[in-house]
């Protein structure tokens, strides 16, 4: 099994903050956030082991800036590391304000994935190379 580049399995994804995934005040629950963010991990450790993937961990998740109601949110998840069956990624969430382009860094998380095969055990993965 081949070495992989970091960049070959980053995942960019959008999504748009909606009435329904907001409190009272208009600003989106964690909850939903925390699902977009394992949704991104989850797809940047299945691109780099090239098999299926389960959480195993989502920790150090920091709330850093409310996101509100109609906001376009970014989120850049890389993975930083790999052991022989897991791959740790972080993500970083960012809001942007479609009217005025003003975009904030509003969640930080770092996630654990292990790859598994059909049966639900774990199997190897690459290696991470460097340029």
């Amino acid at each position: 099994m081949s070495p992989k580049l970091i960049e070959e399995s980053k995942v960019i994804t959008n999504n748009l903050v909606m009435p329904n995934q907001t409190n009272p005040y208009g600003h989106v629950f964690g909850g939903i956030v925390v699902s977009w963010i394992d949704l991104a991990a989850a797809m940047v450790a299945e691109k780099h082991s090239a098999s299926q993937v389960a959480t195993v961990h989502i920790g150090e998740v920091s709330f850093k800036a409310p996101m509100k109601v109609g906001e376009h949110v970014k989120l850049e998840a890389v993975l930083q590391s790999v052991g022989k069956t897991s791959m740790k990624i972080e993500v970083q969430v960012y809001s942007e304000n479609p009217q005025t382009g003003v975009s904030k860094l509003t969640t930080e998380a770092n996630c654990t994935f292990v790859a598994i095969d059909k049966q639900g055990n774990p199997v190897t993965v690459p290696g991470i190379k460097s340029k």
